[in-house]
This record gives structure tokens, sequence and C-alpha cells, in this order.
């Protein structure tokens, strides 16, 4: 692995302390914004600095295993349905449901805050786009934030949130994934630090297409500033994506032409990730529609200085040659396509899309959700590629990607939509969730093929087991269907228990349905490590994307890397790197982060301890964080 080159750490230790004194929500001010956070952090590092040589707080056990009911309801007693049409939506609105969700920290205090936005108010019905956001108390509440931060009435189909001026605090691009609506188009909005929004007058990406699918932040050119790259047409429009650079002060400049190649197809859903290890982040797109250019993926590998290269057919992300796994002769999902007579293989009806180490050994993977139809008398059907883990080969082979889905235990189901690799039980394994839409479910018979929300927990032995019936989050005899039906979904540890919580896009089924929030009740059971990283502005940009955090001891590593959103429609999880330690070694502990400009810098056991937030700042300040 040639990721980093390693120097000489210095630190400035803040006298760290355990997750009772560390997790406790600062006080606010009178003007409602939080006293103590900012660029005083800084100061306070700096001014503070100092070392200690006992080692912190560290217990090996073996994980605690869970079993049923591990997820509670709190979306009423939470708050997160103010606003939400749930009984009585407006008039003309076809399905207004806010099933779009990000977490994001928008007043700087923390603790994540929540976006949600409406998914088909139909705007040409006269209803127009509304967004809803809640301000998080620290107490496991919400308040509504809508009308003060300005986000309510932005005409827009999704955010995508990251520091685009590096002041410190989550400003937003505003995606118009509408067509010919009225003059609106797509958007860049200021944050001034304390959750308000202010939209800049010319930013330059007003002359996006209003086809825009989702985006996401990322420094793809190394000059410290956040690029944006934009995939267009979600499930709609064949279109090519767009590439913004940075200028730092909430403008854009078109840089498209550095995607070489770029393929007329739409986009469905997006992620940064730096696969080869080279230290640049690299782009995989899910594409939607077996019937444009064959439904083939896009891998944008970069090949330095924000320069891209399509290479998705190459390394086995484009499509898989194996076909719809439950139409398979052997039963084993193995059959392979004749090689069709225009040379087009069927790639899939892409959803969503993750990274993560699924099998630590230290390179990142891919999880890709899609919808596969079953049919054998359609060419396109039979052969369009269902969901996929794709591990990642690494060095020695290339980088190329393998599907492991079958392999693994993992449940076909033509309804996969969104998904997202966490490790929900601490355990130190990747999880998978998967929300699944609901009108295939009348062809199958098993729980497995229905449209409960997904939840596969990792094995020790790499194989999943499903436990997504039974875990709390579904619930046969809830009057709202929960959770059937689900689309974008969100993970962040909402109280800082230490473990990840779950919201979920309440996707209409008739009638109007709220969003919903699932406190876990599993993972903090085990141990855990929570780590922010953060960037100086000159040399990283300050929300540090693609920095990559990892615990190891001796050759068992955790791995994560820090990315702005993720998947169809911008499902947006906590920044904060979350860590299971599972059964890990205590000794020879260490904490790695892996900046982007190839500085490693390495805390030991006398930096850091577990069941705590560490707050690290470029390049090797740590404190609680």
């Amino acid at each position: 692995m040639n990721r980093c080159i390693s120097t000489t750490a210095s630190f400035a230790l803040l006298g760290l302390v355990g997750c009772a004194a560390c997790n406790s929500r600062p006080p606010a001010g009178d003007d409602g914004q939080t006293a103590g956070t900012g660029e005083s952090a800084d100061t306070q590092a700096e001014s503070e600095s100092g070392s200690s040589s006992e080692p912190m707080a560290c217990e090996p056990r073996e994980p605690a295993v869970p079993t049923a009911g591990f997820f509670v309801d709190i979306s009423d007693q939470s708050g997160v349905r103010v606003g939400n049409f749930s009984e009585d939506p407006p008039a003309g609105t076809v399905i207004n449901d806010h099933s779009r969700l990000a977490f994001a920290d928008i007043d700087g205090d923390g603790w994540d805050d929540i976006v949600a936005h409406s998914l088909f108010p139909n705007p040409q019905n006269g209803v127009p786009f509304e967004h809803l956001v809640f301000r998080n108390q620290g107490d496991g509440t919400f308040a509504d934030w809508s009308d003060v931060s300005g986000l309510r009435d932005v005409q827009a189909g999704f955010f995508a949130f990251g520091d685009v001026d590096n002041d410190g605090d989550q400003d937003v691009f505003a995606g118009l994934d509408l067509d010919a609506y009225a003059d609106h188009r797509s958007s860049i909005w200021l944050n001034d630090g304390a959750g308000h929004f202010t939209k800049v007058p010319s930013s330059g990406v007003e002359a996006t297409p209003t086809v825009a699918g989702n985006a996401v932040f990322a420094d793809f050119n190394g000059d410290a500033l956040l690029d944006l790259y934009v995939g267009m047409g979600g499930t709609t429009y064949a279109a090519t994506d767009k590439l913004y650079a940075g200028v730092g002060d909430g403008t854009f400049v078109d840089q498209s032409a550095a995607l070489s190649g770029n393929p007329q197809r739409p986009s469905n859903g997006s992620v940064t990730c730096d696969f080869d290890d080279d230290n640049d982040l690299d782009v995989f797109v899910s594409t939607y529609s077996v019937s444009t250019a064959g439904g083939h993926n896009v891998l944008w590998q970069n090949q330095g200085g924000g320069l891209f290269e399509d290479r998705a057919e190459a390394l086995g992300f484009a499509y898989q040659i194996t076909g719809n796994y439950w139409l398979s002769s052997t039963g084993k999902g193995q059959d392979p396509e004749p090689r069709p007579a225009t040379g087009v293989y069927r790639g899939s009806n892409g959803f969503g899309i993750d990274c993560g180490d699924v099998d630590n050994d230290g390179d990142l993977d891919v999880l890709l959700t899609t919808i596969s139809h079953p049919v054998d008398s359609d060419y396109n059907r039979k052969w369009s590629d269902p969901s996929q883990l794709l591990i990642n080969g690494g060095e020695a082979q290339g980088y190329a990607l393998s599907n492991q889905w079958l392999a693994r235990g993992l449940p076909y189901n033509e309804g996969d939509v969104d998904g997202a690799l966490i490790d929900f039980d601490n355990d130190g394994r990747l999880d998978i969730s998967i929300s699944r839409e609901r009108k295939y479910e009348g062809s199958y018979a098993d729980p497995e093929q229905k449209a409960w929300f997904g939840l596969m927990r990792q094995r020790a032995d790499g194989s999943f087991e499903s436990l997504g019936v039974q875990s709390g989050i579904n619930d046969p005899n809830e009057a709202l269907l929960r959770m059937k039906g689900a689309q974008n979904h969100a993970w962040s540890d909402i109280d800082h228990d230490g473990d990840l919580d779950l919201l979920v896009g309440g996707r209409d089924q008739g009638g109007g349905r709220p969003n919903f929030l699932f406190r876990n009740d599993a993972g903090q059971d085990n141990r855990w490590l929570a780590v922010r990283v953060t960037g100086d502005g000159s040399t990283i940009d300050r929300d540090a994307i693609g920095t990559r955090v990892i615990v190891r001891s001796g050759t068992q590593l955790r791995v994560r890397e820090k990315k702005s959103s993720r998947g169809m429609y911008n499902s947006e999880d906590s920044r904060v790197q979350h860590f299971g330690l599972g059964d890990l070694p205590c000794e020879a502990l260490e904490l790695v982060v892996q900046w982007t400009d190839g500085t490693e810098v390495v805390f030991d056991r006398s930096e850091f301890g577990e069941d705590m937030y560490v707050d690290v700042r470029y390049p090797d300040l740590i404190g609680p964080g």
C-alpha cells in the first residue's frame, strides 16, 4: 500500500476523558449559537498542548451479539415529525414525504442536525418544494429550525453539504432535478456558522441543467478547496455529468472537460472513494436503466490534479456478466451472459452506492444496490445486474473489483434502492443497510424478498445474516407499514452514546407518510471510538473529505474514509468516523490518520482511549471531541 508518507507526530492532548465528560452538549449563547466552538477550539488546542505517557482506558471483551428489537422507534418523541405531511397533505400533492435525507452539523455545535426534503411535491400543480430542518438539542430531541435556517423554501430537490469557503461551517449545494421549472436553477447557499443560509447570487453552478440527480463534494485537484461533482439525470434523463472546481468563496468554475469521454447516462447515485490508495479521490457513479448504454456504471479514476478517466469496465464495475440471481439455472447466480452481438453486456438499474472496507484488509470495497427484474423472456431483465458487494483486490490485483454478494450469503431482492455500509453493532465489521421499494413484493413469499428495510449483520467469517425483520426497524402490525417502501436513509449517533442511529424517509404508501427515527440500543454495549477530522483550510480543506482514519492493533485494521454523501438523491451520514472496536487487543493499539496530502500521523494509547469522541486537526493535534 503506497497511500501515505509517514511523519513524526507532535500533538496537543487536551486532558482526554471518558465518554460521559466529552459527550455533553456545549451551552448555547443568547443568539442561539453554541459557545466554545469554531476557531477558538484551534486556539485552545495550541495553548493547552502537552502529553501523557499513561495508557488510556482499554478493555478487550467479546462483542455482544444483537438478537431482536434492538432499534426503538423514537419518531414522535424526538420531534422530527413536525411539519411532515402524514394524513392531510396539501391539495395537489402527489407524494410529499421528505424522503431525501441528510445529517449535517449546520450550527457547528458538534451534534448532527437533520435536513429532510420533499420528494415529489408537484410544483407544476402549485405545491412547491419544501425542506424541513431540525436542530439536534443533544438529548435525543430535535427543534424545528426550518424557517430560521432559510432553507425551507429553496426550490431544489436535494442538498449536498460542504464547507465551500473554508470558514468552518457547512454550506449547501441545492440541486434542482425538475426540468423546465419556471426560472429556478441549482444554487449555492453559504452558512453564517449558526445555521442560517444565504444564497450566492452568481455561484457558477446556475448553468447546471435542471436534471441534477446527486452530488458529492471533495477536493479533487489538491488545492485545499472543495470541488463539486454533479451526477445528472437520476432515473429519467441521459445527460453528461458536471464537474466544478471550487474557487473558495462560494463560487465555482466548470471543469467538466476533465471527465475524459464523459458519457450521456442517467447518473442515479455517486460516492467518492480513494479505491486505488494514491491519495486522490475517485468517483463511483451508479447509473440507471439497462436500456441506456447497457446500464454501464462509471468509475472516474483520478489521474492526478483532478483529471479523470473512466476505468469501470477494466476494473469490474461497469457491469457483471452473471445476470439475475433469481433466474440462475445453477441456483447460485453464476450463469454467464452470452456475449451480445453488439458486444454490450447488460449492466444494472443502479440506485444506491457506498464505499468502505468490508473485509478489514485496508482497501475500500463497494456496495451497489439495484433493481433487477427476474423476467426470463426479456433479455434486458434476465441479464440486468442485481445488487452487488464488490470486493477490492488491492494493489496485487490492480484494484480490480469482484462481486461476492452470493458468496457472503446476502439475499436477492427485486426492490433494493438506497444502501449503506455501517457498523451498527460496533463489533468491528461493516454491516449493510438497504431500503427497498414495495411494488415488486407481491411476487414473493419469503420475507427476504419482501419490502422490509434490510439490515445485514456481518459475521466473523465474512458472511452476513439478515436481521432486518426482527431488528425493531420493521413492524408488520404498524399502521404506517414500518418500514416497507422506504427510500433514502441515513446514519448518525444522534445521542452520542457511541452507536449509529437510523433516520428513514417515510416513502408515501398512500395518503402521506411521515419520516422515522430509530434509536440504536445495541451498539453502545460494545467498545467504540468516534473520530472527527478537520483540515486547516490551506493544505487540507476544512472538511478534510477523503481523509482516511485507521484504528489498528498489530495486523488488525479498522478503516474509515471521510466522504460528503453517498448514493441516490444524496443520503448523507454523519461526518464523524465511527469505529466498533470489537475484540481488538489493547496492546499496540494505535489511531492512524492519513491526510490527502500524503501526511500520516500515528497516535498511541497514551493519546486516545475508547468509548469516547476524539477530535483530530491537521496535521497532528488531538483532543476530546
